[in-house]
């Protein structure tokens, strides 16, 4: 039972860390997690089993959610670093165009 409490805990951490962005720390309480994990025994219930299986679920989806905030800070902070080098255009809809030849790469033959 403390082991359960232990790893249930770290995921607690685990997802504050994730909603925070506090990515060190995520860094700092993976391999505790995954040491609890590895002392989990054979002989835990299917309540506790579920219980933990949901609380893997929930901090996947923030994972997920997380990593895909940070790509689009990157994109983000990539259109501004474009902007700053020169004049870019928009098209009627608002998009950016693509290079000429639409992002195919020529070949030569």
């Amino acid at each position: 039972m403390q082991i359960d409490a232990n790893i249930e805990g770290l995921m607690d951490a685990m997802h504050a860390a994730l909603l925070s962005a506090n990515f060190e720390q995520l860094q700092q309480l993976a391999p505790d997690l995954e040491a609890a994990i590895l002392g989990l025994g054979q002989e835990e219930d299917r309540k506790t089993l579920t219980r933990l299986q949901a609380k893997s679920a929930r901090n996947a989806a923030a994972a997920l959610a997380a990593g895909k905030g940070v790509r689009a800070a990157i994109q983000r902070l990539e259109e501004v670093r474009e902007n700053a080098m020169g004049l870019v255009t928009y098209d009627e809809n608002g998009k950016r165009p693509q290079p000429a030849g639409g992002g195919e790469l020529s070949r030569r033959l």
